[in-house]
């Protein structure tokens, strides 16, 4: 307990060092803001506090944000804080997993490995939806495992409600694990015609319930008539099935494969008809394609350090259990199971991450877990080989020692890793490279394991040499310049950096709670001005637009209420020309800010132009944000209604 302790408190002080530094992508800090300022924003996830517009994305990950800036008021640290609690449990779920399997010394290994991992201290550090969905799955594992090893139903039902938690967090990428796990416990369960019954039920209850989970709250958003919910971003019909299974789904490989989705390769993010691919990710970079992509130094230096121990893990569940599963118990069966449904789920999310376009990092994040825990009964198999093992199999430690050491090295090169750093590493390097060494030869084992204080050195040192390298390039995030961001989680430099441009690494002073970000000075210009024009009277909007970048900066900023329309994509028809026009009609909307450049069909634009407003003023550097290379001009429109417009007709307005 004192050694998971520590793990956990190290993993917290080195996720949470910089909590406050490197907030959410406005987009969906937004949305966090309004869902916890109304009841009816929370219900459907929506962008504004007005309600008239959902996330192009099922928004279940913001839920905590809300519930923390409720609790704490709106800062960059309120933020952040769910999910460094989801990387806690994430590491412990972990750690558990690994106990249950083989023992107390690979749960504690696993932990080590997943604390270490860059991914999740970039991840779990920052307001992501990456960090409730490996939690989710984590849990969902961990009750799955219970299932196998009880023999009961009930725990299958829980695995499926976490598996529908993480969808709620990012969909789809939640269903990844539910092959794994019907294979794992088909696998578990093919020995008798009672078992093989006893595991086809408890699969149908796990798809049951992790279908049920996961469709519940579209299901319930398909079922609100559509004027009593917010429009559906990311589809052009209003259609929530679209936004999730099209857009944020088959349309990722098949464009235009699911009618109604906003095409998600092919629109440009911006909100205001956009000039940037889907493509271009957070931070500028962008996304290659191909199955040797998480080889590369920007992604393998993340997630990819236990690439060699996790795959001798691979080999040796197969040794250890998968030849005698028959003929090993009820126990031996559930662990070939797990090593199993851990293999099928690394390779099912592997290849996904392989073929598709990655916006950011921390998508890498969908294999951490299972290499942690592979390469914990990897490294731990490989030591008991080397203590029982004969003739070659002895031979297999120092081998992969060597082969995970050589590996280690070229990420930390690649890299670019601080040499302080890696200096450390690569003491621990060697010293794991001489304890495998000594662990098999019998005259040197003796020597040192005949004191009883010594026969942990050697299994101490080989396990240091596993997580030494990844630990140390994960020290990386107590340089604020270094941990990443809410766009575009990552450990290090980013890749590839020119040395000129790498100011070295310094440790940054600690920023636990607060952080919070204002708007820009022509943005509160434009706020200024909208206020003076009208905006915001009587408890209506602030002001209309069709940049989501602008509304956004506002709303989370200052939470006043500021109507959107085109969505992410700047392409979904929110409003209607007649319906803005019904509003500035009544008074509800006094204020149109279109950004130049947009759609040809945006209606916002089409009513601004048409006459029937006043053109007030130009600004410059208002649109801006992660997907933004270039400002755009953004104009302002005063728009009065009919009778009020006749009333002042004298001032040459209209």
């Amino acid at each position: 307990m004192i050694a998971l302790a520590l793990i956990l408190a190290g993993f917290t002080v080195l996720a949470g060092w910089n909590l406050a530094r490197g907030g959410d992508f406005d987009f969906y800090a937004a949305s966090a803001r309004s869902m916890s300022e109304s009841l009816r924003a929370l219900a459907f996830g929506a962008f504004d506090p007005a309600a008239t517009v959902t996330l192009d994305k099922l928004s279940g990950f913001a839920v905590p944000q809300a519930a923390s800036v409720a609790l704490f008021g709106m800062s960059t640290s309120a933020l952040a804080l769910p999910q460094l609690i989801e990387g806690v449990i994430a590491v412990w779920a972990v750690s558990l997993i690994g106990l249950r399997w083989a023992g107390p010394r690979v749960g504690l290994l696993a932990a080590a490995c997943a604390a270490s991992t860059p991914i999740f201290v970039s991840m779990f550090g920052h307001p992501m939806e990456d960090g409730l969905l490996t939690m989710a799955l984590a849990l969902a594992l961990l009750w799955w495992q219970r299932g196998l090893l009880s023999g009961r139903v009930w725990p299958m039902l829980v695995a499926g409600l976490f598996v529908g938690v993480g969808f709620q967090a990012k969909m789809m990428q939640a269903w990844f694990i539910l092959p794994a796990l019907v294979v794992g416990t088909l696998c578990a369960g093919a020995v008798t015609r009672a078992r093989r019954r006893r595991a086809l039920a408890a699969c149908a209850a796990l798809v049951a319930s992790a279908v049920a989970a996961s469709l519940a709250w579209i299901t319930a958003i398909a079922l609100t008539p559509a004027a009593g919910r917010p429009f559906i971003d990311g589809s052009v019909n209003d259609n929530v099935f679209a936004m999730v299974f099209g857009y944020n789904g088959i349309d990722r490989l098949l464009p235009g494969a699911v009618p109604g989705a906003v095409g998600a390769l092919h629109s440009a993010p911006g909100g205001h008809g956009g000039v940037l691919p889907a493509l271009i990710a957070p931070g500028g970079r962008v996304s290659a394609g191909g199955f040797a992509k998480l080889l590369s130094p920007e992604y393998a230096t993340q997630i990819g350090w236990l690439y060699p121990a996790a795959i001798a893990g691979a080999v040796l569940v197969f040794v250890r259990w998968g030849p005698r599963r028959r003929r090993t118990g009820c126990h031996g069966r559930a662990a070939f199971a797990v090593g199993l449904g851990l293999v099928a789920w690394c390779a099912t999310a592997a290849a996904v991450l392989s073929v598709i376009h990655l916006p950011h990092t921390a998508y890498v994040a969908a294999i951490g877990v299972q290499l942690a825990l592979l390469a914990a009964i990897g490294w731990c198999e490989l030591i008991r080989l080397a203590l029982h093992g004969t003739g070659a199999a002895r031979l297999a430690l120092p081998g992969v020692v060597l082969a995970q050491s050589g590996w280690t090295v070229a990420l930390a090169a690649d890299g670019s890793e601080p040499a302080a750093l890696f200096a450390a590493a690569g003491v621990l390097l060697l010293l794991g490279i001489a304890a495998g060494i000594v662990l098999v030869v019998p005259s040197l084992r003796r020597l040192v394991l005949r004191r009883p204080r010594g026969r942990p050195v050697l299994p101490l040192l080989v396990a240091l040499a596993l997580v030494s390298g990844q630990a140390s390039f994960s020290l990386q995030a107590l340089d604020a310049a270094r941990d990443g961001s809410g766009g575009d989680a990552s450990v290090g430099v980013r890749l590839p950096v020119p040395s000129s441009m790498d100011t070295g690494f310094r440790i940054s002073a600690p920023a636990v709670v607060g952080g919070h970000s204002t708007l820009s000075r022509q943005q509160q210009e434009v706020v200024d001005l909208a206020r003076a024009e009208g905006g915001g009277a009587a408890g209506g909007p602030l002001m209309l637009t069709d940049s989501w970048s602008l509304s956004a900066a506002v709303i989370s900023r200052t939470g006043t209420s500021v109507l959107t329309d085109g969505g992410y994509s700047g392409s979904v028809p929110v409003f209607t020309a007649s319906a803005i026009r019904g509003m500035i009609a009544s008074g509800e909307v006094r204020v149109l800010v279109v950004a130049q450049g947009g759609h040809a069909t945006d209606a916002v634009r089409s009513v601004a132009l048409s006459g029937e407003c006043r053109f007030v003023r130009a600004f410059h550097d208002v649109v801006s944000g992660t997907f933004h290379r270039r400002p755009s001009p953004t104009d302002l429109y005063r728009c009065r209604p009919p009778v009020d417009a006749a009333r002042h007709s004298g001032d040459g307005g209209l």
